[in-house]
């Protein structure tokens, strides 16, 4: 079996998509793939053609085969299809298939340069991601995470309690300053976000704040209480 044929089954790159050029360079333990669609045009005589380009080449960085960054090189469809997971959106750096992987390692709360480390992606790209995740403009559908249990006193995850905050809906006295500054920032962000996958990572973001500094936002967390029970104390 040729090696186009193994990167094909690997990446799940599937007709009209054929994979026509591969270029291994074991000296930056990269990968780069050039795929292509096919015309439909198809015989004996001509064999598979691939369509001619509608859109500049685009370049997206994709999940690793084994030990090597592997970096796809496409046309992005214009005729309303939908695109393969190794494919990605217009002016972001991966694939969507890493931008899932990456989105939900933000949103299991593991740092930038965790990530960096971890999947071998450069800080900058990954600062262009994020900078389209928070203001919506990613393209990224996020597979939604199970809902985490209550942490202590703190609401689970999933609690509407935290989209009422970041929407603005539920307004709570913030004696904390970095509160204040980050929930600023997540309702700016929430309010030009879209997609419901990512406001739930920003539910998330919300969230693990909370849990991480409990025991200095006593004051806040005890409203929180009052908005999850209203009839308490009546």
């Amino acid at each position: 079996m040729k090696t186009e044929d193994l990167l094909a089954q690997a990446l799940d790159v599937r007709a009209p998509w054929q994979i026509n050029r591969v270029r291994n360079d074991f000296g930056k333990d990269q990968c780069d793939i050039w795929i292509t669609r096919q015309s439909g045009r198809s015989g004996w005589f001509f064999g598979n053609r691939s369509s001619a380009a509608d859109g500049a080449e685009q370049s997206w960085r994709h999940l690793n085969i084994g030990s090597m960054r592997c970096v796809i090189h496409a046309v992005r469809p214009t005729d309303g299809s939908d695109s393969p997971s190794w494919i990605g959106h217009d002016d972001q750096p991966f694939s969507q298939a890493l931008a899932r992987k990456i989105a939900g390692m933000l949103r299991d709360g593991i740092s930038l340069q965790a990530i960096c480390n971890l999947l071998d992606v450069t800080v900058a790209d990954l600062w262009k991601f994020k900078h389209g995740l928070d203001n919506g403009k990613a393209g990224l559908s996020v597979a939604a995470a199970p809902a985490e249990g209550p942490a202590g006193n703190i609401p689970a995850a999933g609690h509407p309690v935290w989209e009422g905050l970041l929407d603005g809906s539920l307004n709570i006295d913030i004696r904390v300053l970095s509160l204040k500054l980050l929930l600023t920032k997540l309702r700016e962000q929430y309010a030009v976000i879209s997609d419901g996958e990512v406001r739930v990572m920003k539910c998330h973001e919300m969230q693990r704040y909370f849990i991480r500094h409990e025991k200095l936002l006593a004051h806040e967390l005890a409203q929180l209480t009052g908005a999850l029970n209203p009839t308490a104390g009546h």
